[in-house]
């Protein structure tokens, strides 16, 4: 999306409002996947996101006249956007019904997590995450709808500010605050999928309706944090900007993409020109209370159809994005140069990272594991497997003969990484990290197992995690992260691909570590890097 911005997409704005149809076209194909984001994920679950998301493409389309500067338009489209997603909380309040409503409002066909989790092919804390945003409140949805593209680099924190009207210092507090809501709704999402589930908790959701809300959050959460037994649930939970950094858009279902082109083409074929403050759909009223069935009936067949399309895109192969695959954009690296991070407990799937082209096709990071957080990986730039590697029960077999060995790199070069990553942090105001012996194996055995695998994860094909590789070697750790890359051929520019992804950077920045360890596999479509972070309990 970014690739789109700017000078690209200012021309764009002035063709769309010359009326020039391609153009307008155009800026729909551009454009629709981010107001899709945005309102899908704000209004997660309801029956309204395709209209919502279409009468925004109309407003902007219809108000560029308005647009004094067409460079922001990006910025202008993500605020008209947010005011629809305002606008349609109001009229669900104040709409008459909306009390026996209610239960028409959420629509299982129409989930936007169950649609980020599958196209994303989402798992570990990125899915954890997903799914504790049905536990949040509609304003805390709203801004996470507009952080998520930020940590992706979809939006900058300017443009987040704008859609919010606050100041760049209200926003930073407001997201604070959202975090803290969304780490203790991830905490819920793990009560309730722990087997066996805690006793003294059933006791709790006995009266529990089994529907997401703000109030069961508060209760469940405060049990976690009481309970012996739940506590440790808190443990390990990875930064979430880490673990949605890099990470792709929702695809647009090519049934959406039809209906808003149908719809932005007709209206200006009519030559209409709605202004921004008007409604450009039926006048609210007791015709719309009406009609009130009749048109949540028609949405709901309609979002199921969407929801279909999607899936079959997705079994097939298609899909506009996917998590593990180029974004789509044109941003990132060469196929040989990776970058990942890893969080506590994700480490899972790949997303493509949008940074500065040094960052060439990073990963996003991997948080830290500490009993607080890791960011999770971003995917390459070029295609990969979106297919999970195969877990077994077994522990990592050892590498079978034949496999290419490892070729330690020169003393020198690891020295360089720990000389650069101590620099940064030096700058940070951090101290400086101490090579350990068993994080330093930990790293070098996992440069070697990529090679020598042919995968390029935090998490191996036998299901071992950063945690658990760390662990293995001896290491007792009370906070671990990863950093991985491939294809940077110097420790410089391994380290300018790190430090442009906000989740590598975190991981290298976490004042909280005190020691590391840095793997480097050299070979045909090498190098291969790691590097192990972590603080001794």
């Amino acid at each position: 999306m970014s690739a789109q911005h700017g000078a690209g997409s200012a021309a764009l704005v002035i063709a769309a409002r010359e009326g020039d149809t391609q153009a307008q076209d155009a800026l729909v194909n551009a454009y629709l996947p981010l107001v899709y984001n945005i309102v899908g994920r704000a209004l997660n679950g309801s029956v309204d996101v395709d209209d919502v998301v279409q009468e925004t493409m109309l407003r902007a389309l219809h108000g560029l006249d308005g647009l004094r500067t067409p460079e922001r338009f990006r910025s202008w489209l993500v605020a008209i956007a947010m005011n629809q997603v305002r606008t349609h909380w109001q009229d669900r309040q104040n709409a008459p019904g909306a009390v026996d409503e209610a239960q028409d409002l959420a629509d299982p066909g129409a989930d936007f997590v169950d649609l980020t989790v599958m196209q994303l092919q989402l798992s570990g804390q990125r899915q954890e995450t997903a799914r504790a945003t049905r536990w949040l409140e509609p304003d805390d949805r709203g801004l996470l709808s507009l952080w998520w593209l930020e940590c992706a680099g979809e939006l900058t924190r300017t443009e987040v500010a704008a859609a919010l009207d606050l100041s760049t210092q209200h926003t930073a507090v407001r997201v604070q605050r959202m975090k803290a809501q969304l780490e203790a709704a991830r905490v819920v999402v793990r009560a309730l999928d722990a087997r066996p589930q805690c006793e003294e908790l059933r006791v709790v959701l006995a009266a529990w309706d089994g529907l997401p809300s703000a109030l069961w959050r508060k209760r469940i959460a405060r049990h976690a944090r009481e309970c012996v037994r739940c506590s440790g649930l808190w443990s390990g939970l990875m930064p979430a900007e880490g673990l949605l950094a890099g990470l792709a858009l929702v695809g647009v279902s090519s049934a959406l993409l039809a209906s808003v082109r149908s719809a932005t083409g007709g209206m200006a074929a009519a030559g209409s020109a709605t202004p921004l403050g008007a409604s450009a759909g039926p006048v609210p009223g007791q015709g719309r209370a009406a009609s009130r069935t009749e048109s949540l009936r028609r949405r709901r067949m309609r979002r199921r159809a969407v929801s279909a399309a999607v899936v079959a895109a997705c079994v097939a192969g298609g899909g506009f994005w996917y998590f593990g695959t180029d974004s789509g954009d044109g941003a990132g690296g060469t196929t040989a140069e990776r970058a990942e991070a890893t969080p506590v407990v994700d480490l899972s799937a790949p997303s493509p990272e949008k940074s500065s082209p040094s960052a060439s096709a990073s990963p996003s990071p991997s948080v830290s594991k500490t009993k607080k957080a890791r960011p999770s990986k971003s995917p390459s730039p070029t295609p990969k497997k979106t297919t999970p590697a195969p877990r077994r029960s077994t522990p990592p077999a050892p590498t079978p003969a034949g496999t290419p060995q490892s070729q330690p790199a020169p003393s020198g070069t690891v020295a360089q990484v720990v000389a650069l990553v101590n620099k940064e942090r030096a700058s940070a105001g951090c101290g400086p990290l101490t090579e350990d012996p068993q994080l330093e194996k930990a790293a070098q055995n996992h440069s070697d197992d990529m090679a020598a695998r042919g995968f390029f994860d935090h998490t191996n094909p036998d299901g071992a995690d950063p945690g658990q590789r760390i662990t293995a070697t001896g290491y007792r750790w009370s906070t671990e992260g990863e950093n991985i890359a491939q294809g940077q051929q110097t420790a410089a520019s391994v380290m300018d691909s790190w430090m442009h992804s906000p989740g590598h950077r975190a991981n290298i920045l976490n004042c909280s570590f005190k020691n590391i360890g840095v793997g480097v596999h050299k070979g045909a479509g090498g190098p291969w890097w790691t590097q192990d972070f972590g603080t001794r309990m």
